[in-house]
């Protein structure tokens, strides 16, 4: 998540880029750029289908999927879900941050996502940048759904996150699943838009 934030940091979208699919698919371009720059050869896939192991309905799609490398298998991987935040649409404001929760949070609390392993990521674009105001209710959001996300543990959330601990938007939560103990890496992060950048 280190480097997410780091390459987010030096990233900006056009200004009609405005979509969560598109800013993601985008997004997915650069990061790979940023991995290999730093030598990195994490193998990077968007939307990533899940399946239903037993009837191959889909289940959902990982919006990004990071496989280690020299990993001969795809059992191990690090998921990060996206999601916008503090969107302005025709019938007006929508926080969101429910959606942040049911939407995606739930989904790695569920199984859905991540299933069998130690740690996932979710990703926040606060489309207006007033990051404070989203994180704050993001929080509230999760805190207020303790129960169904499973956080039995009296500090199951914890901000700023453990990798993350120089950004005061980021947040680790800690899930009791039935496979195991699954910690969730938050990060909340601001959108810079360029006139000058290709459009998307």
């Amino acid at each position: 998540m280190a480097l997410v934030l780091e390459t987010w940091q030096a990233f900006s979208l056009h200004q009609d880029v405005r979509l969560e699919e598109r800013i993601t698919a985008v997004f997915r371009d650069v990061l790979i750029a940023a991995y290999s720059a730093a030598g990195r050869s994490w193998f990077i896939v968007l939307e990533d289908p899940v399946t239903d192991p037993t009837f191959g309905t889909e289940m959902g799609r990982n919006d990004l999927r990071f496989y280690p490398p020299q990993h001969h298998g795809q059992t191990i991987y690090f998921t990060v879900e996206c999601k916008r935040l503090h969107v302005t649409t025709g019938s007006g404001f929508k926080h969101q941050a429910d959606k942040y929760v049911t939407e995606g949070l739930q989904r790695f609390v569920d199984g859905k996502y991540s299933a069998g392993l130690p740690c996932g990521g979710m990703l926040g674009y606060v489309m207006d940048n007033r990051l404070d105001d989203a994180f704050a209710r993001v929080r509230s959001e999760i805190k207020a759904r303790r129960a169904e996300l499973r956080m039995t543990r009296r500090d199951a959330f914890r901000a700023p996150s453990s990798v993350l601990q120089s950004h005061p938007r980021s947040a680790d939560t800690v899930h009791a699943r039935g496979d195991g103990e699954l910690t969730i890496h938050h990060l909340l992060v601001g959108i810079s838009h360029s006139a000058d950048s290709p459009s998307s």
